[in-house]
């Protein structure tokens, strides 16, 4: 994935901010033209800890969870996904064991194989910092690629 623009940086904060202090998640997908957009997603992990806190124990506060029929439903358009962002609250946005599980299938290998994952830090209820991740094939993780500033998007 190219280096995302203000603009699509923008769009990510309006939706993972007001979200705090729970995760906010979302995909980056990008047209035939090759134009990217940000598409906001709803995290499910609430509504699956109400149903059976026991099978899920981790509520919106430490985890998201993305209905994948979105990606279905943009791969029919004709869109391409890109990255699946979400936000870490209070924490930073590093790429966590839980983060990497969510990402790889059994076989170790990316469930959507050329999709980056955003980690977008907000603090405080305002997002400060955002790190792209990229599969290693090498080492089997994710590697730390583009790094944005967010609090220079004020």
């Amino acid at each position: 994935m190219t280096r995302l623009s203000d603009a699509l940086l923008k769009d990510i904060i309006r939706h993972v901010e007001p979200a705090h202090p729970d995760e906010a998640c979302g995909l980056i997908l990008q047209d035939p033209d090759g134009l990217l957009r940000v598409q906001p997603a709803d995290n499910l992990a609430n509504r699956y800890h109400a149903l059976d806190p026991v099978a899920w124990p981790r509520t919106a506060r430490t985890f998201y969870m993305i209905n994948t029929l979105e990606i279905a439903r943009a791969e029919r358009r004709g869109e391409r996904l890109r990255a699946i962002f979400h936000s870490h609250c209070d924490v930073g946005d590093y790429f966590s064991d839980e983060d990497h599980l969510q990402a790889v299938g059994q076989d170790g290998l990316p469930l959507w194989p050329g999709c980056d994952y955003l980690v977008v830090s907000v603090r405080a209820g305002a997002a400060d910092r955002a790190t792209a991740f990229r599969f290693n094939g090498d080492s089997g993780r994710f590697d730390a690629a583009e790094v944005y500033d967010l609090t220079a998007l004020r």
